[in-house]
């Protein structure tokens, strides 16, 4: 995360918005003391697909495959 004073921001904020569009988050100071952050709007970020899909099968590795018919069966023990 990139750290700019306001007066830069003012200064630069056409670069800064650039930045943000790439994806980077930019904390706002005044006088040395973070007061804003700039970050990427949810439309906007840029996202590796597959990276996404092997973190998701990585995290949900443990939860079993199911069925439909097999969880309607079960249910219906009840």
């Amino acid at each position: 995360m990139q750290t700019v004073p306001i007066y830069q921001l003012k200064n630069e904020l056409s670069r800064f918005i650039q930045a943000v569009e790439a994806g980077e988050e930019i904390s706002i100071t005044r006088r040395g003391t973070e007061v804003a952050r700039l970050v990427p709007s949810a439309g906007h970020v840029k996202v590796n697909r597959a990276e996404a899909i092997r973190a998701m099968r990585t995290k949900f590795a443990h939860v079993a495959a199911f069925d439909e018919r097999s969880i309607t069966a079960e249910g219906r023990k009840w």
